[in-house]
C-alpha cells in the first residue's frame, strides 16, 4: 500500500468500507456536538440515511422514545472518558422502523486530533430470540412452581433442584399474586428437594417470608432435617427467624390451630 498515491489509498480504503457488512461512522468529539463526519454506504442501507443527510449531525438522530437512556449514558461516559465501549440499543431508521444496533465505538488519535470510530450491526433476530427466550424461561419457572391448594386459607410449594435468582423472583411474584387473588394467610414451602449452598438460599427464604408478612400473610419452611436445621440456626442467630418443621404434616397441624384460634 505505501507505494500508492494518497489518492488511491483512500479510494481503496473507502472500498473496503462500502463493501463491508458493518455500518460505520466516524465523529470528531472536538467540534461542538459530536457530528458525523463520515458513513459508509452500509450505514445507509442500514439506516436509510444517505451520507448527505447523517453528515454534521450527532449520532442521536437514530434514537427514540424506547431507546434505553442508560445505554445512551455508557455512551457519554466513554466519549468524556475518551474510552471504547459497545453498547446494544433501540434505533430507528429513517422510515420509522425500529432496529437493535449493536454500536461500537473507539477512539483514535490521527495527527493529535481525536476522532471516534463506531461500527453498527443489526442484531433485532438475535435481541427478539433473547428476549423470547427471557421469557420462555420466565414461563418455565412459573410452570416448575405450582401452589398446591391445601384448604381454603393454606397453599403450598414444593422445591425441587437448584434455586437460582430467576427462580426465587417466579417464586416471590407467583405466591404474591395467590396470597392477594385467594386472600390465603399460610403459605408453606417444601425445600427437602433442594440443593443449596451458603446463605444465600435463606436470605431469599427471610425476603419471601418478609413480602408475605407485608401482605398479612406467614410462611412456613417445612423439610428440615438435622444439617439444614444446623445451617439455619447458625444464620439466624442475631437475625430474623424463619419458622420451620420437619415435616408438611406438622406445618399444617400448626397453621390450622393458628386459623382455629384466630376464629375463636
Amino acid at each position: 500500500m505505501k507505494h500508492l498515491s494518497p489518492d488511491t489509498q483512500s479510494a481503496l480504503f473507502e472500498a473496503m468500507l462500502d463493501g463491508s457488512q458493518v455500518a460505520t461512522t466516524v465523529t470528531d468529539p472536538q467540534q461542538p456536538d459530536n457530528p458525523i463526519i463520515y458513513t459508509n454506504q452500509t450505514f445507509e442501507k442500514l439506516t436509510g440515511y444517505s451520507r448527505e443527510e447523517a453528515m454534521g449531525r450527532n449520532c442521536r438522530f437514530l434514537q427514540g422514545e424506547d431507546t434505553s437512556q442508560r445505554a445512551v449514558q455508557q455512551l457519554r461516559d466513554a466519549i468524556a472518558n475518551k474510552e471504547k465501549t459497545t453498547v446494544t440499543l433501540r434505533n430507528f431508521k429513517k422510515d420509522g422502523t425500529p432496529f437493535w444496533n449493536r454500536l461500537n465505538i473507539e477512539p483514535m488519535t490521527v495527527n493529535d486530533h481525536l476522532y471516534f470510530i463506531g461500527t453498527q450491526t443489526d442484531v433485532s433476530t438475535e435481541e427478539r430470540q433473547r428476549l423470547l427466550l427471557i421469557e420462555k424461561e420466565d414461563e418455565i419457572n412459573r410452570l416448575m412452581l405450582p401452589i398446591l391448594s391445601i384448604h381454603n386459607n393454606l397453599g403450598a410449594v414444593t422445591l425441587v433442584g437448584k434455586m437460582n435468582e430467576e427462580r426465587f423472583s417466579a417464586l416471590t411474584e407467583k405466591l404474591s399474586e395467590y396470597v392477594q387473588k385467594n386472600a390465603v394467610q399460610h403459605i408453606i414451602i417444601d425445600i427437602s428437594g433442594v440443593i443449596w449452598e451458603g446463605d444465600s438460599f435463606i436470605h431469599r427464604l427471610l425476603m419471601i417470608q418478609d413480602v408475605l408478612r407485608l401482605m398479612g400473610g406467614k410462611l412456613y419452611v417445612t423439610g428440615i432435617n438435622a444439617k439444614t436445621a444446623i445451617e439455619i440456626s447458625g444464620f439466624q442467630m442475631h437475625r430474623q427467624s424463619l419458622m420451620t418443621f420437619s415435616t408438611v404434616q406438622q406445618a399444617i397441624e400448626f397453621s390450622s390451630g393458628i386459623s382455629l384460634e384466630s376464629r375463636d
